[in-house]
C-alpha cells in the first residue's frame, strides 16, 4: 500500500523523463555515425544562473524574453522546469567525403580553416553539414521522446546561448536546451507566464515595427525584418532586415558588460563540476 500526491509525484516525474530523453539522444540516428554528442539534465537552484543570465538578453531580443519569464516565473512558483542541455562536437570533419556542403572542396580544407577561425556562440561555426544533421537528429529524437511521456516540453535556442555563456559542455561546439514541464498543459506554448508580464508599451518595438513579419526570422539568428519609418508602406524602403541601429547599441551593451558580469559571478562552479568529473 502506499499514497503518492498527484502534483508533487508529477513534478518529480519528469526528472525521471528527461533520463530517458537523454538515453534518446544518445541513442538517436546518424547519417556519419560519427558524430559525438552528450546530454546534461539541469534542474533545481542549478536553473538560477541560467535563468539570470538569460534575463538581460531578453530585455532587448524578445523571444528569449518570453523563454526567460516562462522559465523563470514556473521556478519562482515551486515548478521548476527541468532542462536537457544537448550538445555536439560539429567543428571538425574525420569523414573524408569531400562533398563541399561546408563550403570547402574537401575535408580537409575544412579542418585547417575551422582550426584557425573557431567561431562563438552556440552556434558559431565553422560546422561540418553532415554533423550538424547528426545533432539535429538528436535533437527531434529528444523531444520526440519528451511528447511519448506527454511532457510539455520545448528546444529553446535562448538556453544554448545561456549554456554556452556559462561554460557548460565545455567539449561540445553547439548546444542547444530543451525545457521539460512543470506538468501543466501547453507551459511553453500558451505562456501564459508571458500573458501576465506583457504590455503594450513594453512590446512596442517588438509588436508594432516588426509585426506581421516577427516570425519570418524565426528559424533563423533571431534577426527579424522590422519597418524602418513611421510612413512604412512609402516606398522606396520600408523593411530592414536585423535589428535597428538603437536596438543594436542596447544589445552591444548587454552582451559585451551585462551578460559578462552574470557569467563571472557562476563561472567557477560551473567549471570546478566539469573538473572533477575528468
Amino acid at each position: 500500500m502506499g499514497h503518492l500526491i498527484g502534483k508533487k509525484y508529477c513534478q518529480e516525474h519528469v526528472l525521471e523523463v528527461a533520463k530517458g530523453i537523454a538515453l534518446a539522444v544518445h541513442k538517436a540516428p546518424q547519417i556519419t555515425g560519427k558524430t559525438t554528442v552528450d546530454a546534461e539534465i539541469i534542474w533545481g537552484e542549478d536553473l538560477e544562473p541560467i535563468i539570470e543570465v538569460m534575463g538581460p538578453v531578453g530585455a532587448v531580443m524578445r523571444y528569449v524574453g518570453w523563454d526567460h519569464e516562462t522559465l523563470k516565473r514556473c521556478y519562482e512558483k515551486g515548478e521548476s522546469p527541468v532542462v536537457v542541455a544537448i550538445g555536439a562536437k560539429v567543428s571538425r570533419s574525420n569523414l573524408g567525403w569531400n562533398c563541399g556542403a561546408c563550403g570547402f572542396d574537401t575535408c580537409a580544407e575544412f579542418n585547417a580553416y575551422a582550426k584557425e577561425h573557431q567561431g562563438g556562440g552556440q552556434l558559431g561555426g565553422p560546422s561540418c553539414n553532415w554533423k550538424i544533421l547528426d545533432w539535429a537528429m538528436a535533437c527531434d529524437w529528444a523531444c520526440a521522446a519528451a511528447w511519448q511521456h506527454r511532457v510539455d516540453n520545448r528546444i529553446m535556442g535562448s538556453l544554448g546561448f545561456a549554456l554556452t555563456a556559462l561554460g557548460y559542455m565545455p567539449d561540445m561546439d553547439v548546444k542547444i536546451g530543451l525545457a521539460l514541464g512543470p506538468p501543466r498543459e501547453m507551459v511553453y506554448y500558451s505562456r501564459e507566464e508571458m500573458h501576465k508580464t506583457m504590455t503594450y508599451e513594453m512590446d512596442k518595438q517588438d509588436m508594432i515595427n516588426c509585426v506581421p513579419t516577427l516570425f519570418t526570422a524565426f528559424p533563423g539568428g533571431g534577426t527579424p525584418m522590422y519597418k524602418t519609418k513611421n510612413d512604412w508602406w512609402a516606398p522606396p524602403e520600408f523593411m530592414g532586415i536585423g535589428y535597428s541601429p538603437e536596438i543594436m547599441e542596447v544589445m552591444q551593451k548587454v552582451l559585451f558588460e551585462q551578460v559578462p558580469e552574470i557569467v563571472v559571478k557562476h563561472a567557477s562552479k560551473i567549471e570546478q563540476r566539469y573538473k572533477k568529473k575528468e
